[in-house]
């Protein structure tokens, strides 16, 4: 009985454990459920409020668009200006350079930035055609103004020259006045020298009291630093803004800052800056059309004729590059081609190359015009029948290698 009486007690005490411990569980896992519920809520309203904080911080396709094309416009500049550099240096110019310098934007491609620049150009030239034509105008009307010579050249002494009698005429009478006014000018020394004598001793006084009142200004106040102390040293460190400083009134080039460096103030780029804009001047620029490229050029800088010589040698075609020398040489001058001209800049052509390249001139039959020539001491020249007779060439080529020289 008692026994019985025991086991329905402990299933009885099972039973109401079983129901608290279920009772706990149960609450544990709802409050894991509204845990779980709000940290989804949390996680999703994050994930929501997230992608709006990176696209308030992304730039619109405006902003974009504008930071395109200042890079556009700033390559377009130092393109420009690098022809300039190079055309100064007797250099062409080709699209292959730009992404070995670092001119082409991150944008574009190398092909891509090649085309815009071709297009571009053509486009703004097109447009300001007007324009350059009067820039050419007016440096040609300067050129022609500007005469190196002194005094008339080229004319026979027969023949009065009323300029030159007026200029003969005015540097006498300048003479005879210089000459009038001397013994005035040695009295005027004399009176001088006397009342210097006079004023020396005053001269002195002031030149003492001058170098007292020196001495007390070198000598520094108590509130100021001493020369070379720690305080005057920081105070070096940064140039001055006020009149006193060699920098007052310096107008800095925006994107750039002054920096000392060893001792002296340098400018440096400043890569905290905003870009800048930079100006594009382009109206001088030409373009030599090539086999697989283009060519560009400052015609302020480089000649038309070299530029085309430089352009020859460049497309590496020996036949056309000699035909077209040796014809302008007789046609322009009118003069033979000395073979020696091959050798130099932009050509660099050796003697070995010279000789096969007439060769291939002579056998091609393409070119019946263009002869051959030698001096009396060796030198070879070439010249075009259209333009010189066989005779007066050779009487040209004879003076110029050996007649000229001597005479020299």
């Amino acid at each position: 009985m008692s026994e019985q009486v025991k086991t329905a007690g402990e299933s009885l005490g099972q039973d109401i454990v079983s129901e608290d411990a279920e009772s706990a569980v149960g609450e544990v896992a709802a409050n894991q459920g509204v845990e779980t519920a709000g940290n989804a809520e949390a996680v999703a309203a994050g994930v929501d409020e997230e992608p709006e904080g990176e696209a308030a911080d992304e730039p619109t396709e405006e902003e974009l668009a504008a930071a395109r094309e200042l890079a556009e416009n700033n390559a377009l500049a130092d393109v420009f200006d690098d022809v300039r550099k190079q055309s100064a240096d007797s250099h062409l110019v080709t699209p292959e350079r730009w992404p070995e310098i670092g001119l082409v934007p991150e944008h574009m491609t190398a092909e891509d930035f090649e085309m815009f620049v071709y297009e571009w150009l053509e486009d703004y030239q097109a447009e300001h055609k007007e324009e350059i034509e009067a820039e050419r105008a007016a440096e040609r009307a300067k050129a022609a103004a500007v005469r190196s010579a002194t005094r008339a050249v080229g004319v026979p002494p027969k023949i009065p020259n009323r300029r030159l009698e007026q200029i003969e005429a005015d540097n006498e009478a300048k003479a005879t006045e210089a000459a009038d006014k001397a013994p005035k000018a040695v009295e005027d020394s004399a009176e001088a020298e006397s009342a210097a004598g006079v004023d020396a001793s005053v001269q002195v006084d002031d030149a003492a009291e001058s170098a007292e009142s020196a001495a007390v200004a070198a000598t520094p106040a108590a509130s100021e630093p001493a020369p070379g102390s720690p305080d005057s040293a920081a105070e070096d460190e940064q140039p001055a803004e006020d009149d006193r400083s060699p920098f007052a009134g310096l107008r800095i080039p925006e994107g750039y800052r002054l920096e000392q460096i060893e001792g002296e103030w340098v400018l440096v780029e400043d890569e905290n800056a905003a870009p800048v804009r930079k100006e594009i001047k382009c109206n001088r620029i030409k373009v030599l059309m090539g086999m697989h490229s283009y060519y560009l050029y400052d015609e302020t800088l480089m000649t038309a004729s070299y530029a085309r010589w430089a352009f020859l040698a460049a497309e590496d075609n020996p036949v056309v590059t000699f035909v077209e020398c040796v014809r302008e040489d007789s046609r322009v001058y009118p003069r033979p081609y000395a073979a020696e001209c091959l050798k130099n800049p932009p050509f660099r052509m050796t003697d070995e190359q010279i000789e096969e390249t007439w060769r291939t001139v002579r056998d091609s039959g393409n070119y019946p015009d263009i002869e051959r020539t030698e001096a009396s001491n060796g030198d070879v020249y070439y010249y075009s029948t259209q333009y010189l007779e066989s005779g007066y060439a050779a009487s040209l080529a004879e003076y110029d290698a050996v007649e000229r020289p001597a005479d020299v």
